[in-house]
């Protein structure tokens, strides 16, 4: 079985999280073949405008991510009101359910200020997440946002780089 099925839809199903499986053959062979093998329980769909092969289709083509390997798979999680919080070319579990669980709680009762990407660490990988949402290049979710202004001022800024630096260093 694949972690699609067992960690996330499995595991999550009943919580109202949905997987569906993008598949670019419509021979019901090979797909009903593929289904079997990985055990699959959750809704395939064929992907219009494919050759098959290792082409992608008209969903394919609408959210490419270049890599080495084959088109397929692509991992998307969509959140409630449809913006992609995580698209990514090889499975990463861990960091899946990370946003699952986050998108699912609702709340960031739970995060610790300045732990912008919730790992229990304060460190450089919280400021790369704050310049990438001060310059605009990734846009932060609501517990982001709020565990990310330190001063709580509500903008993000250099003031918040400054205080995670800080922060790191053992000051205040």
């Amino acid at each position: 079985m694949s972690d699609f099925e067992t960690a996330i839809w499995q595991e999550y199903q009943s919580d109202g999280v949905v997987v569906v499986g993008i598949i670019n053959t419509s021979n019901p062979n090979q797909l009903n073949q593929f289904i079997e093998e990985n055990s699959i329980t959750y809704p395939i769909i064929f992907d219009p405008g494919s050759p098959g092969g290792v082409q992608g289709g008209n969903t394919y083509n609408l959210y490419y991510m270049p890599n080495d390997g084959s088109p397929y798979p692509r991992d998307f999680i969509i959140n409630q009101d449809g913006i992609i919080e995580y698209a990514n070319n090889e499975i990463d579990t861990a960091w899946m359910l990370s946003i699952i669980d986050g998108l699912l709680s609702g709340n960031c009762s739970d995060w610790e200020l300045g732990d912008i990407n919730n790992d229990n660490m304060i460190n450089i990988l919280d400021i790369v997440n704050l310049i990438n949402y001060i310059l605009g290049i990734v846009s932060p979710n609501e517990c982001e946002y709020l565990i990310s202004d330190i001063n709580e001022d509500s903008n993000l800024d250099i003031l918040d780089i400054v205080l995670i630096i800080n922060s790191i260093l053992g000051g205040a």
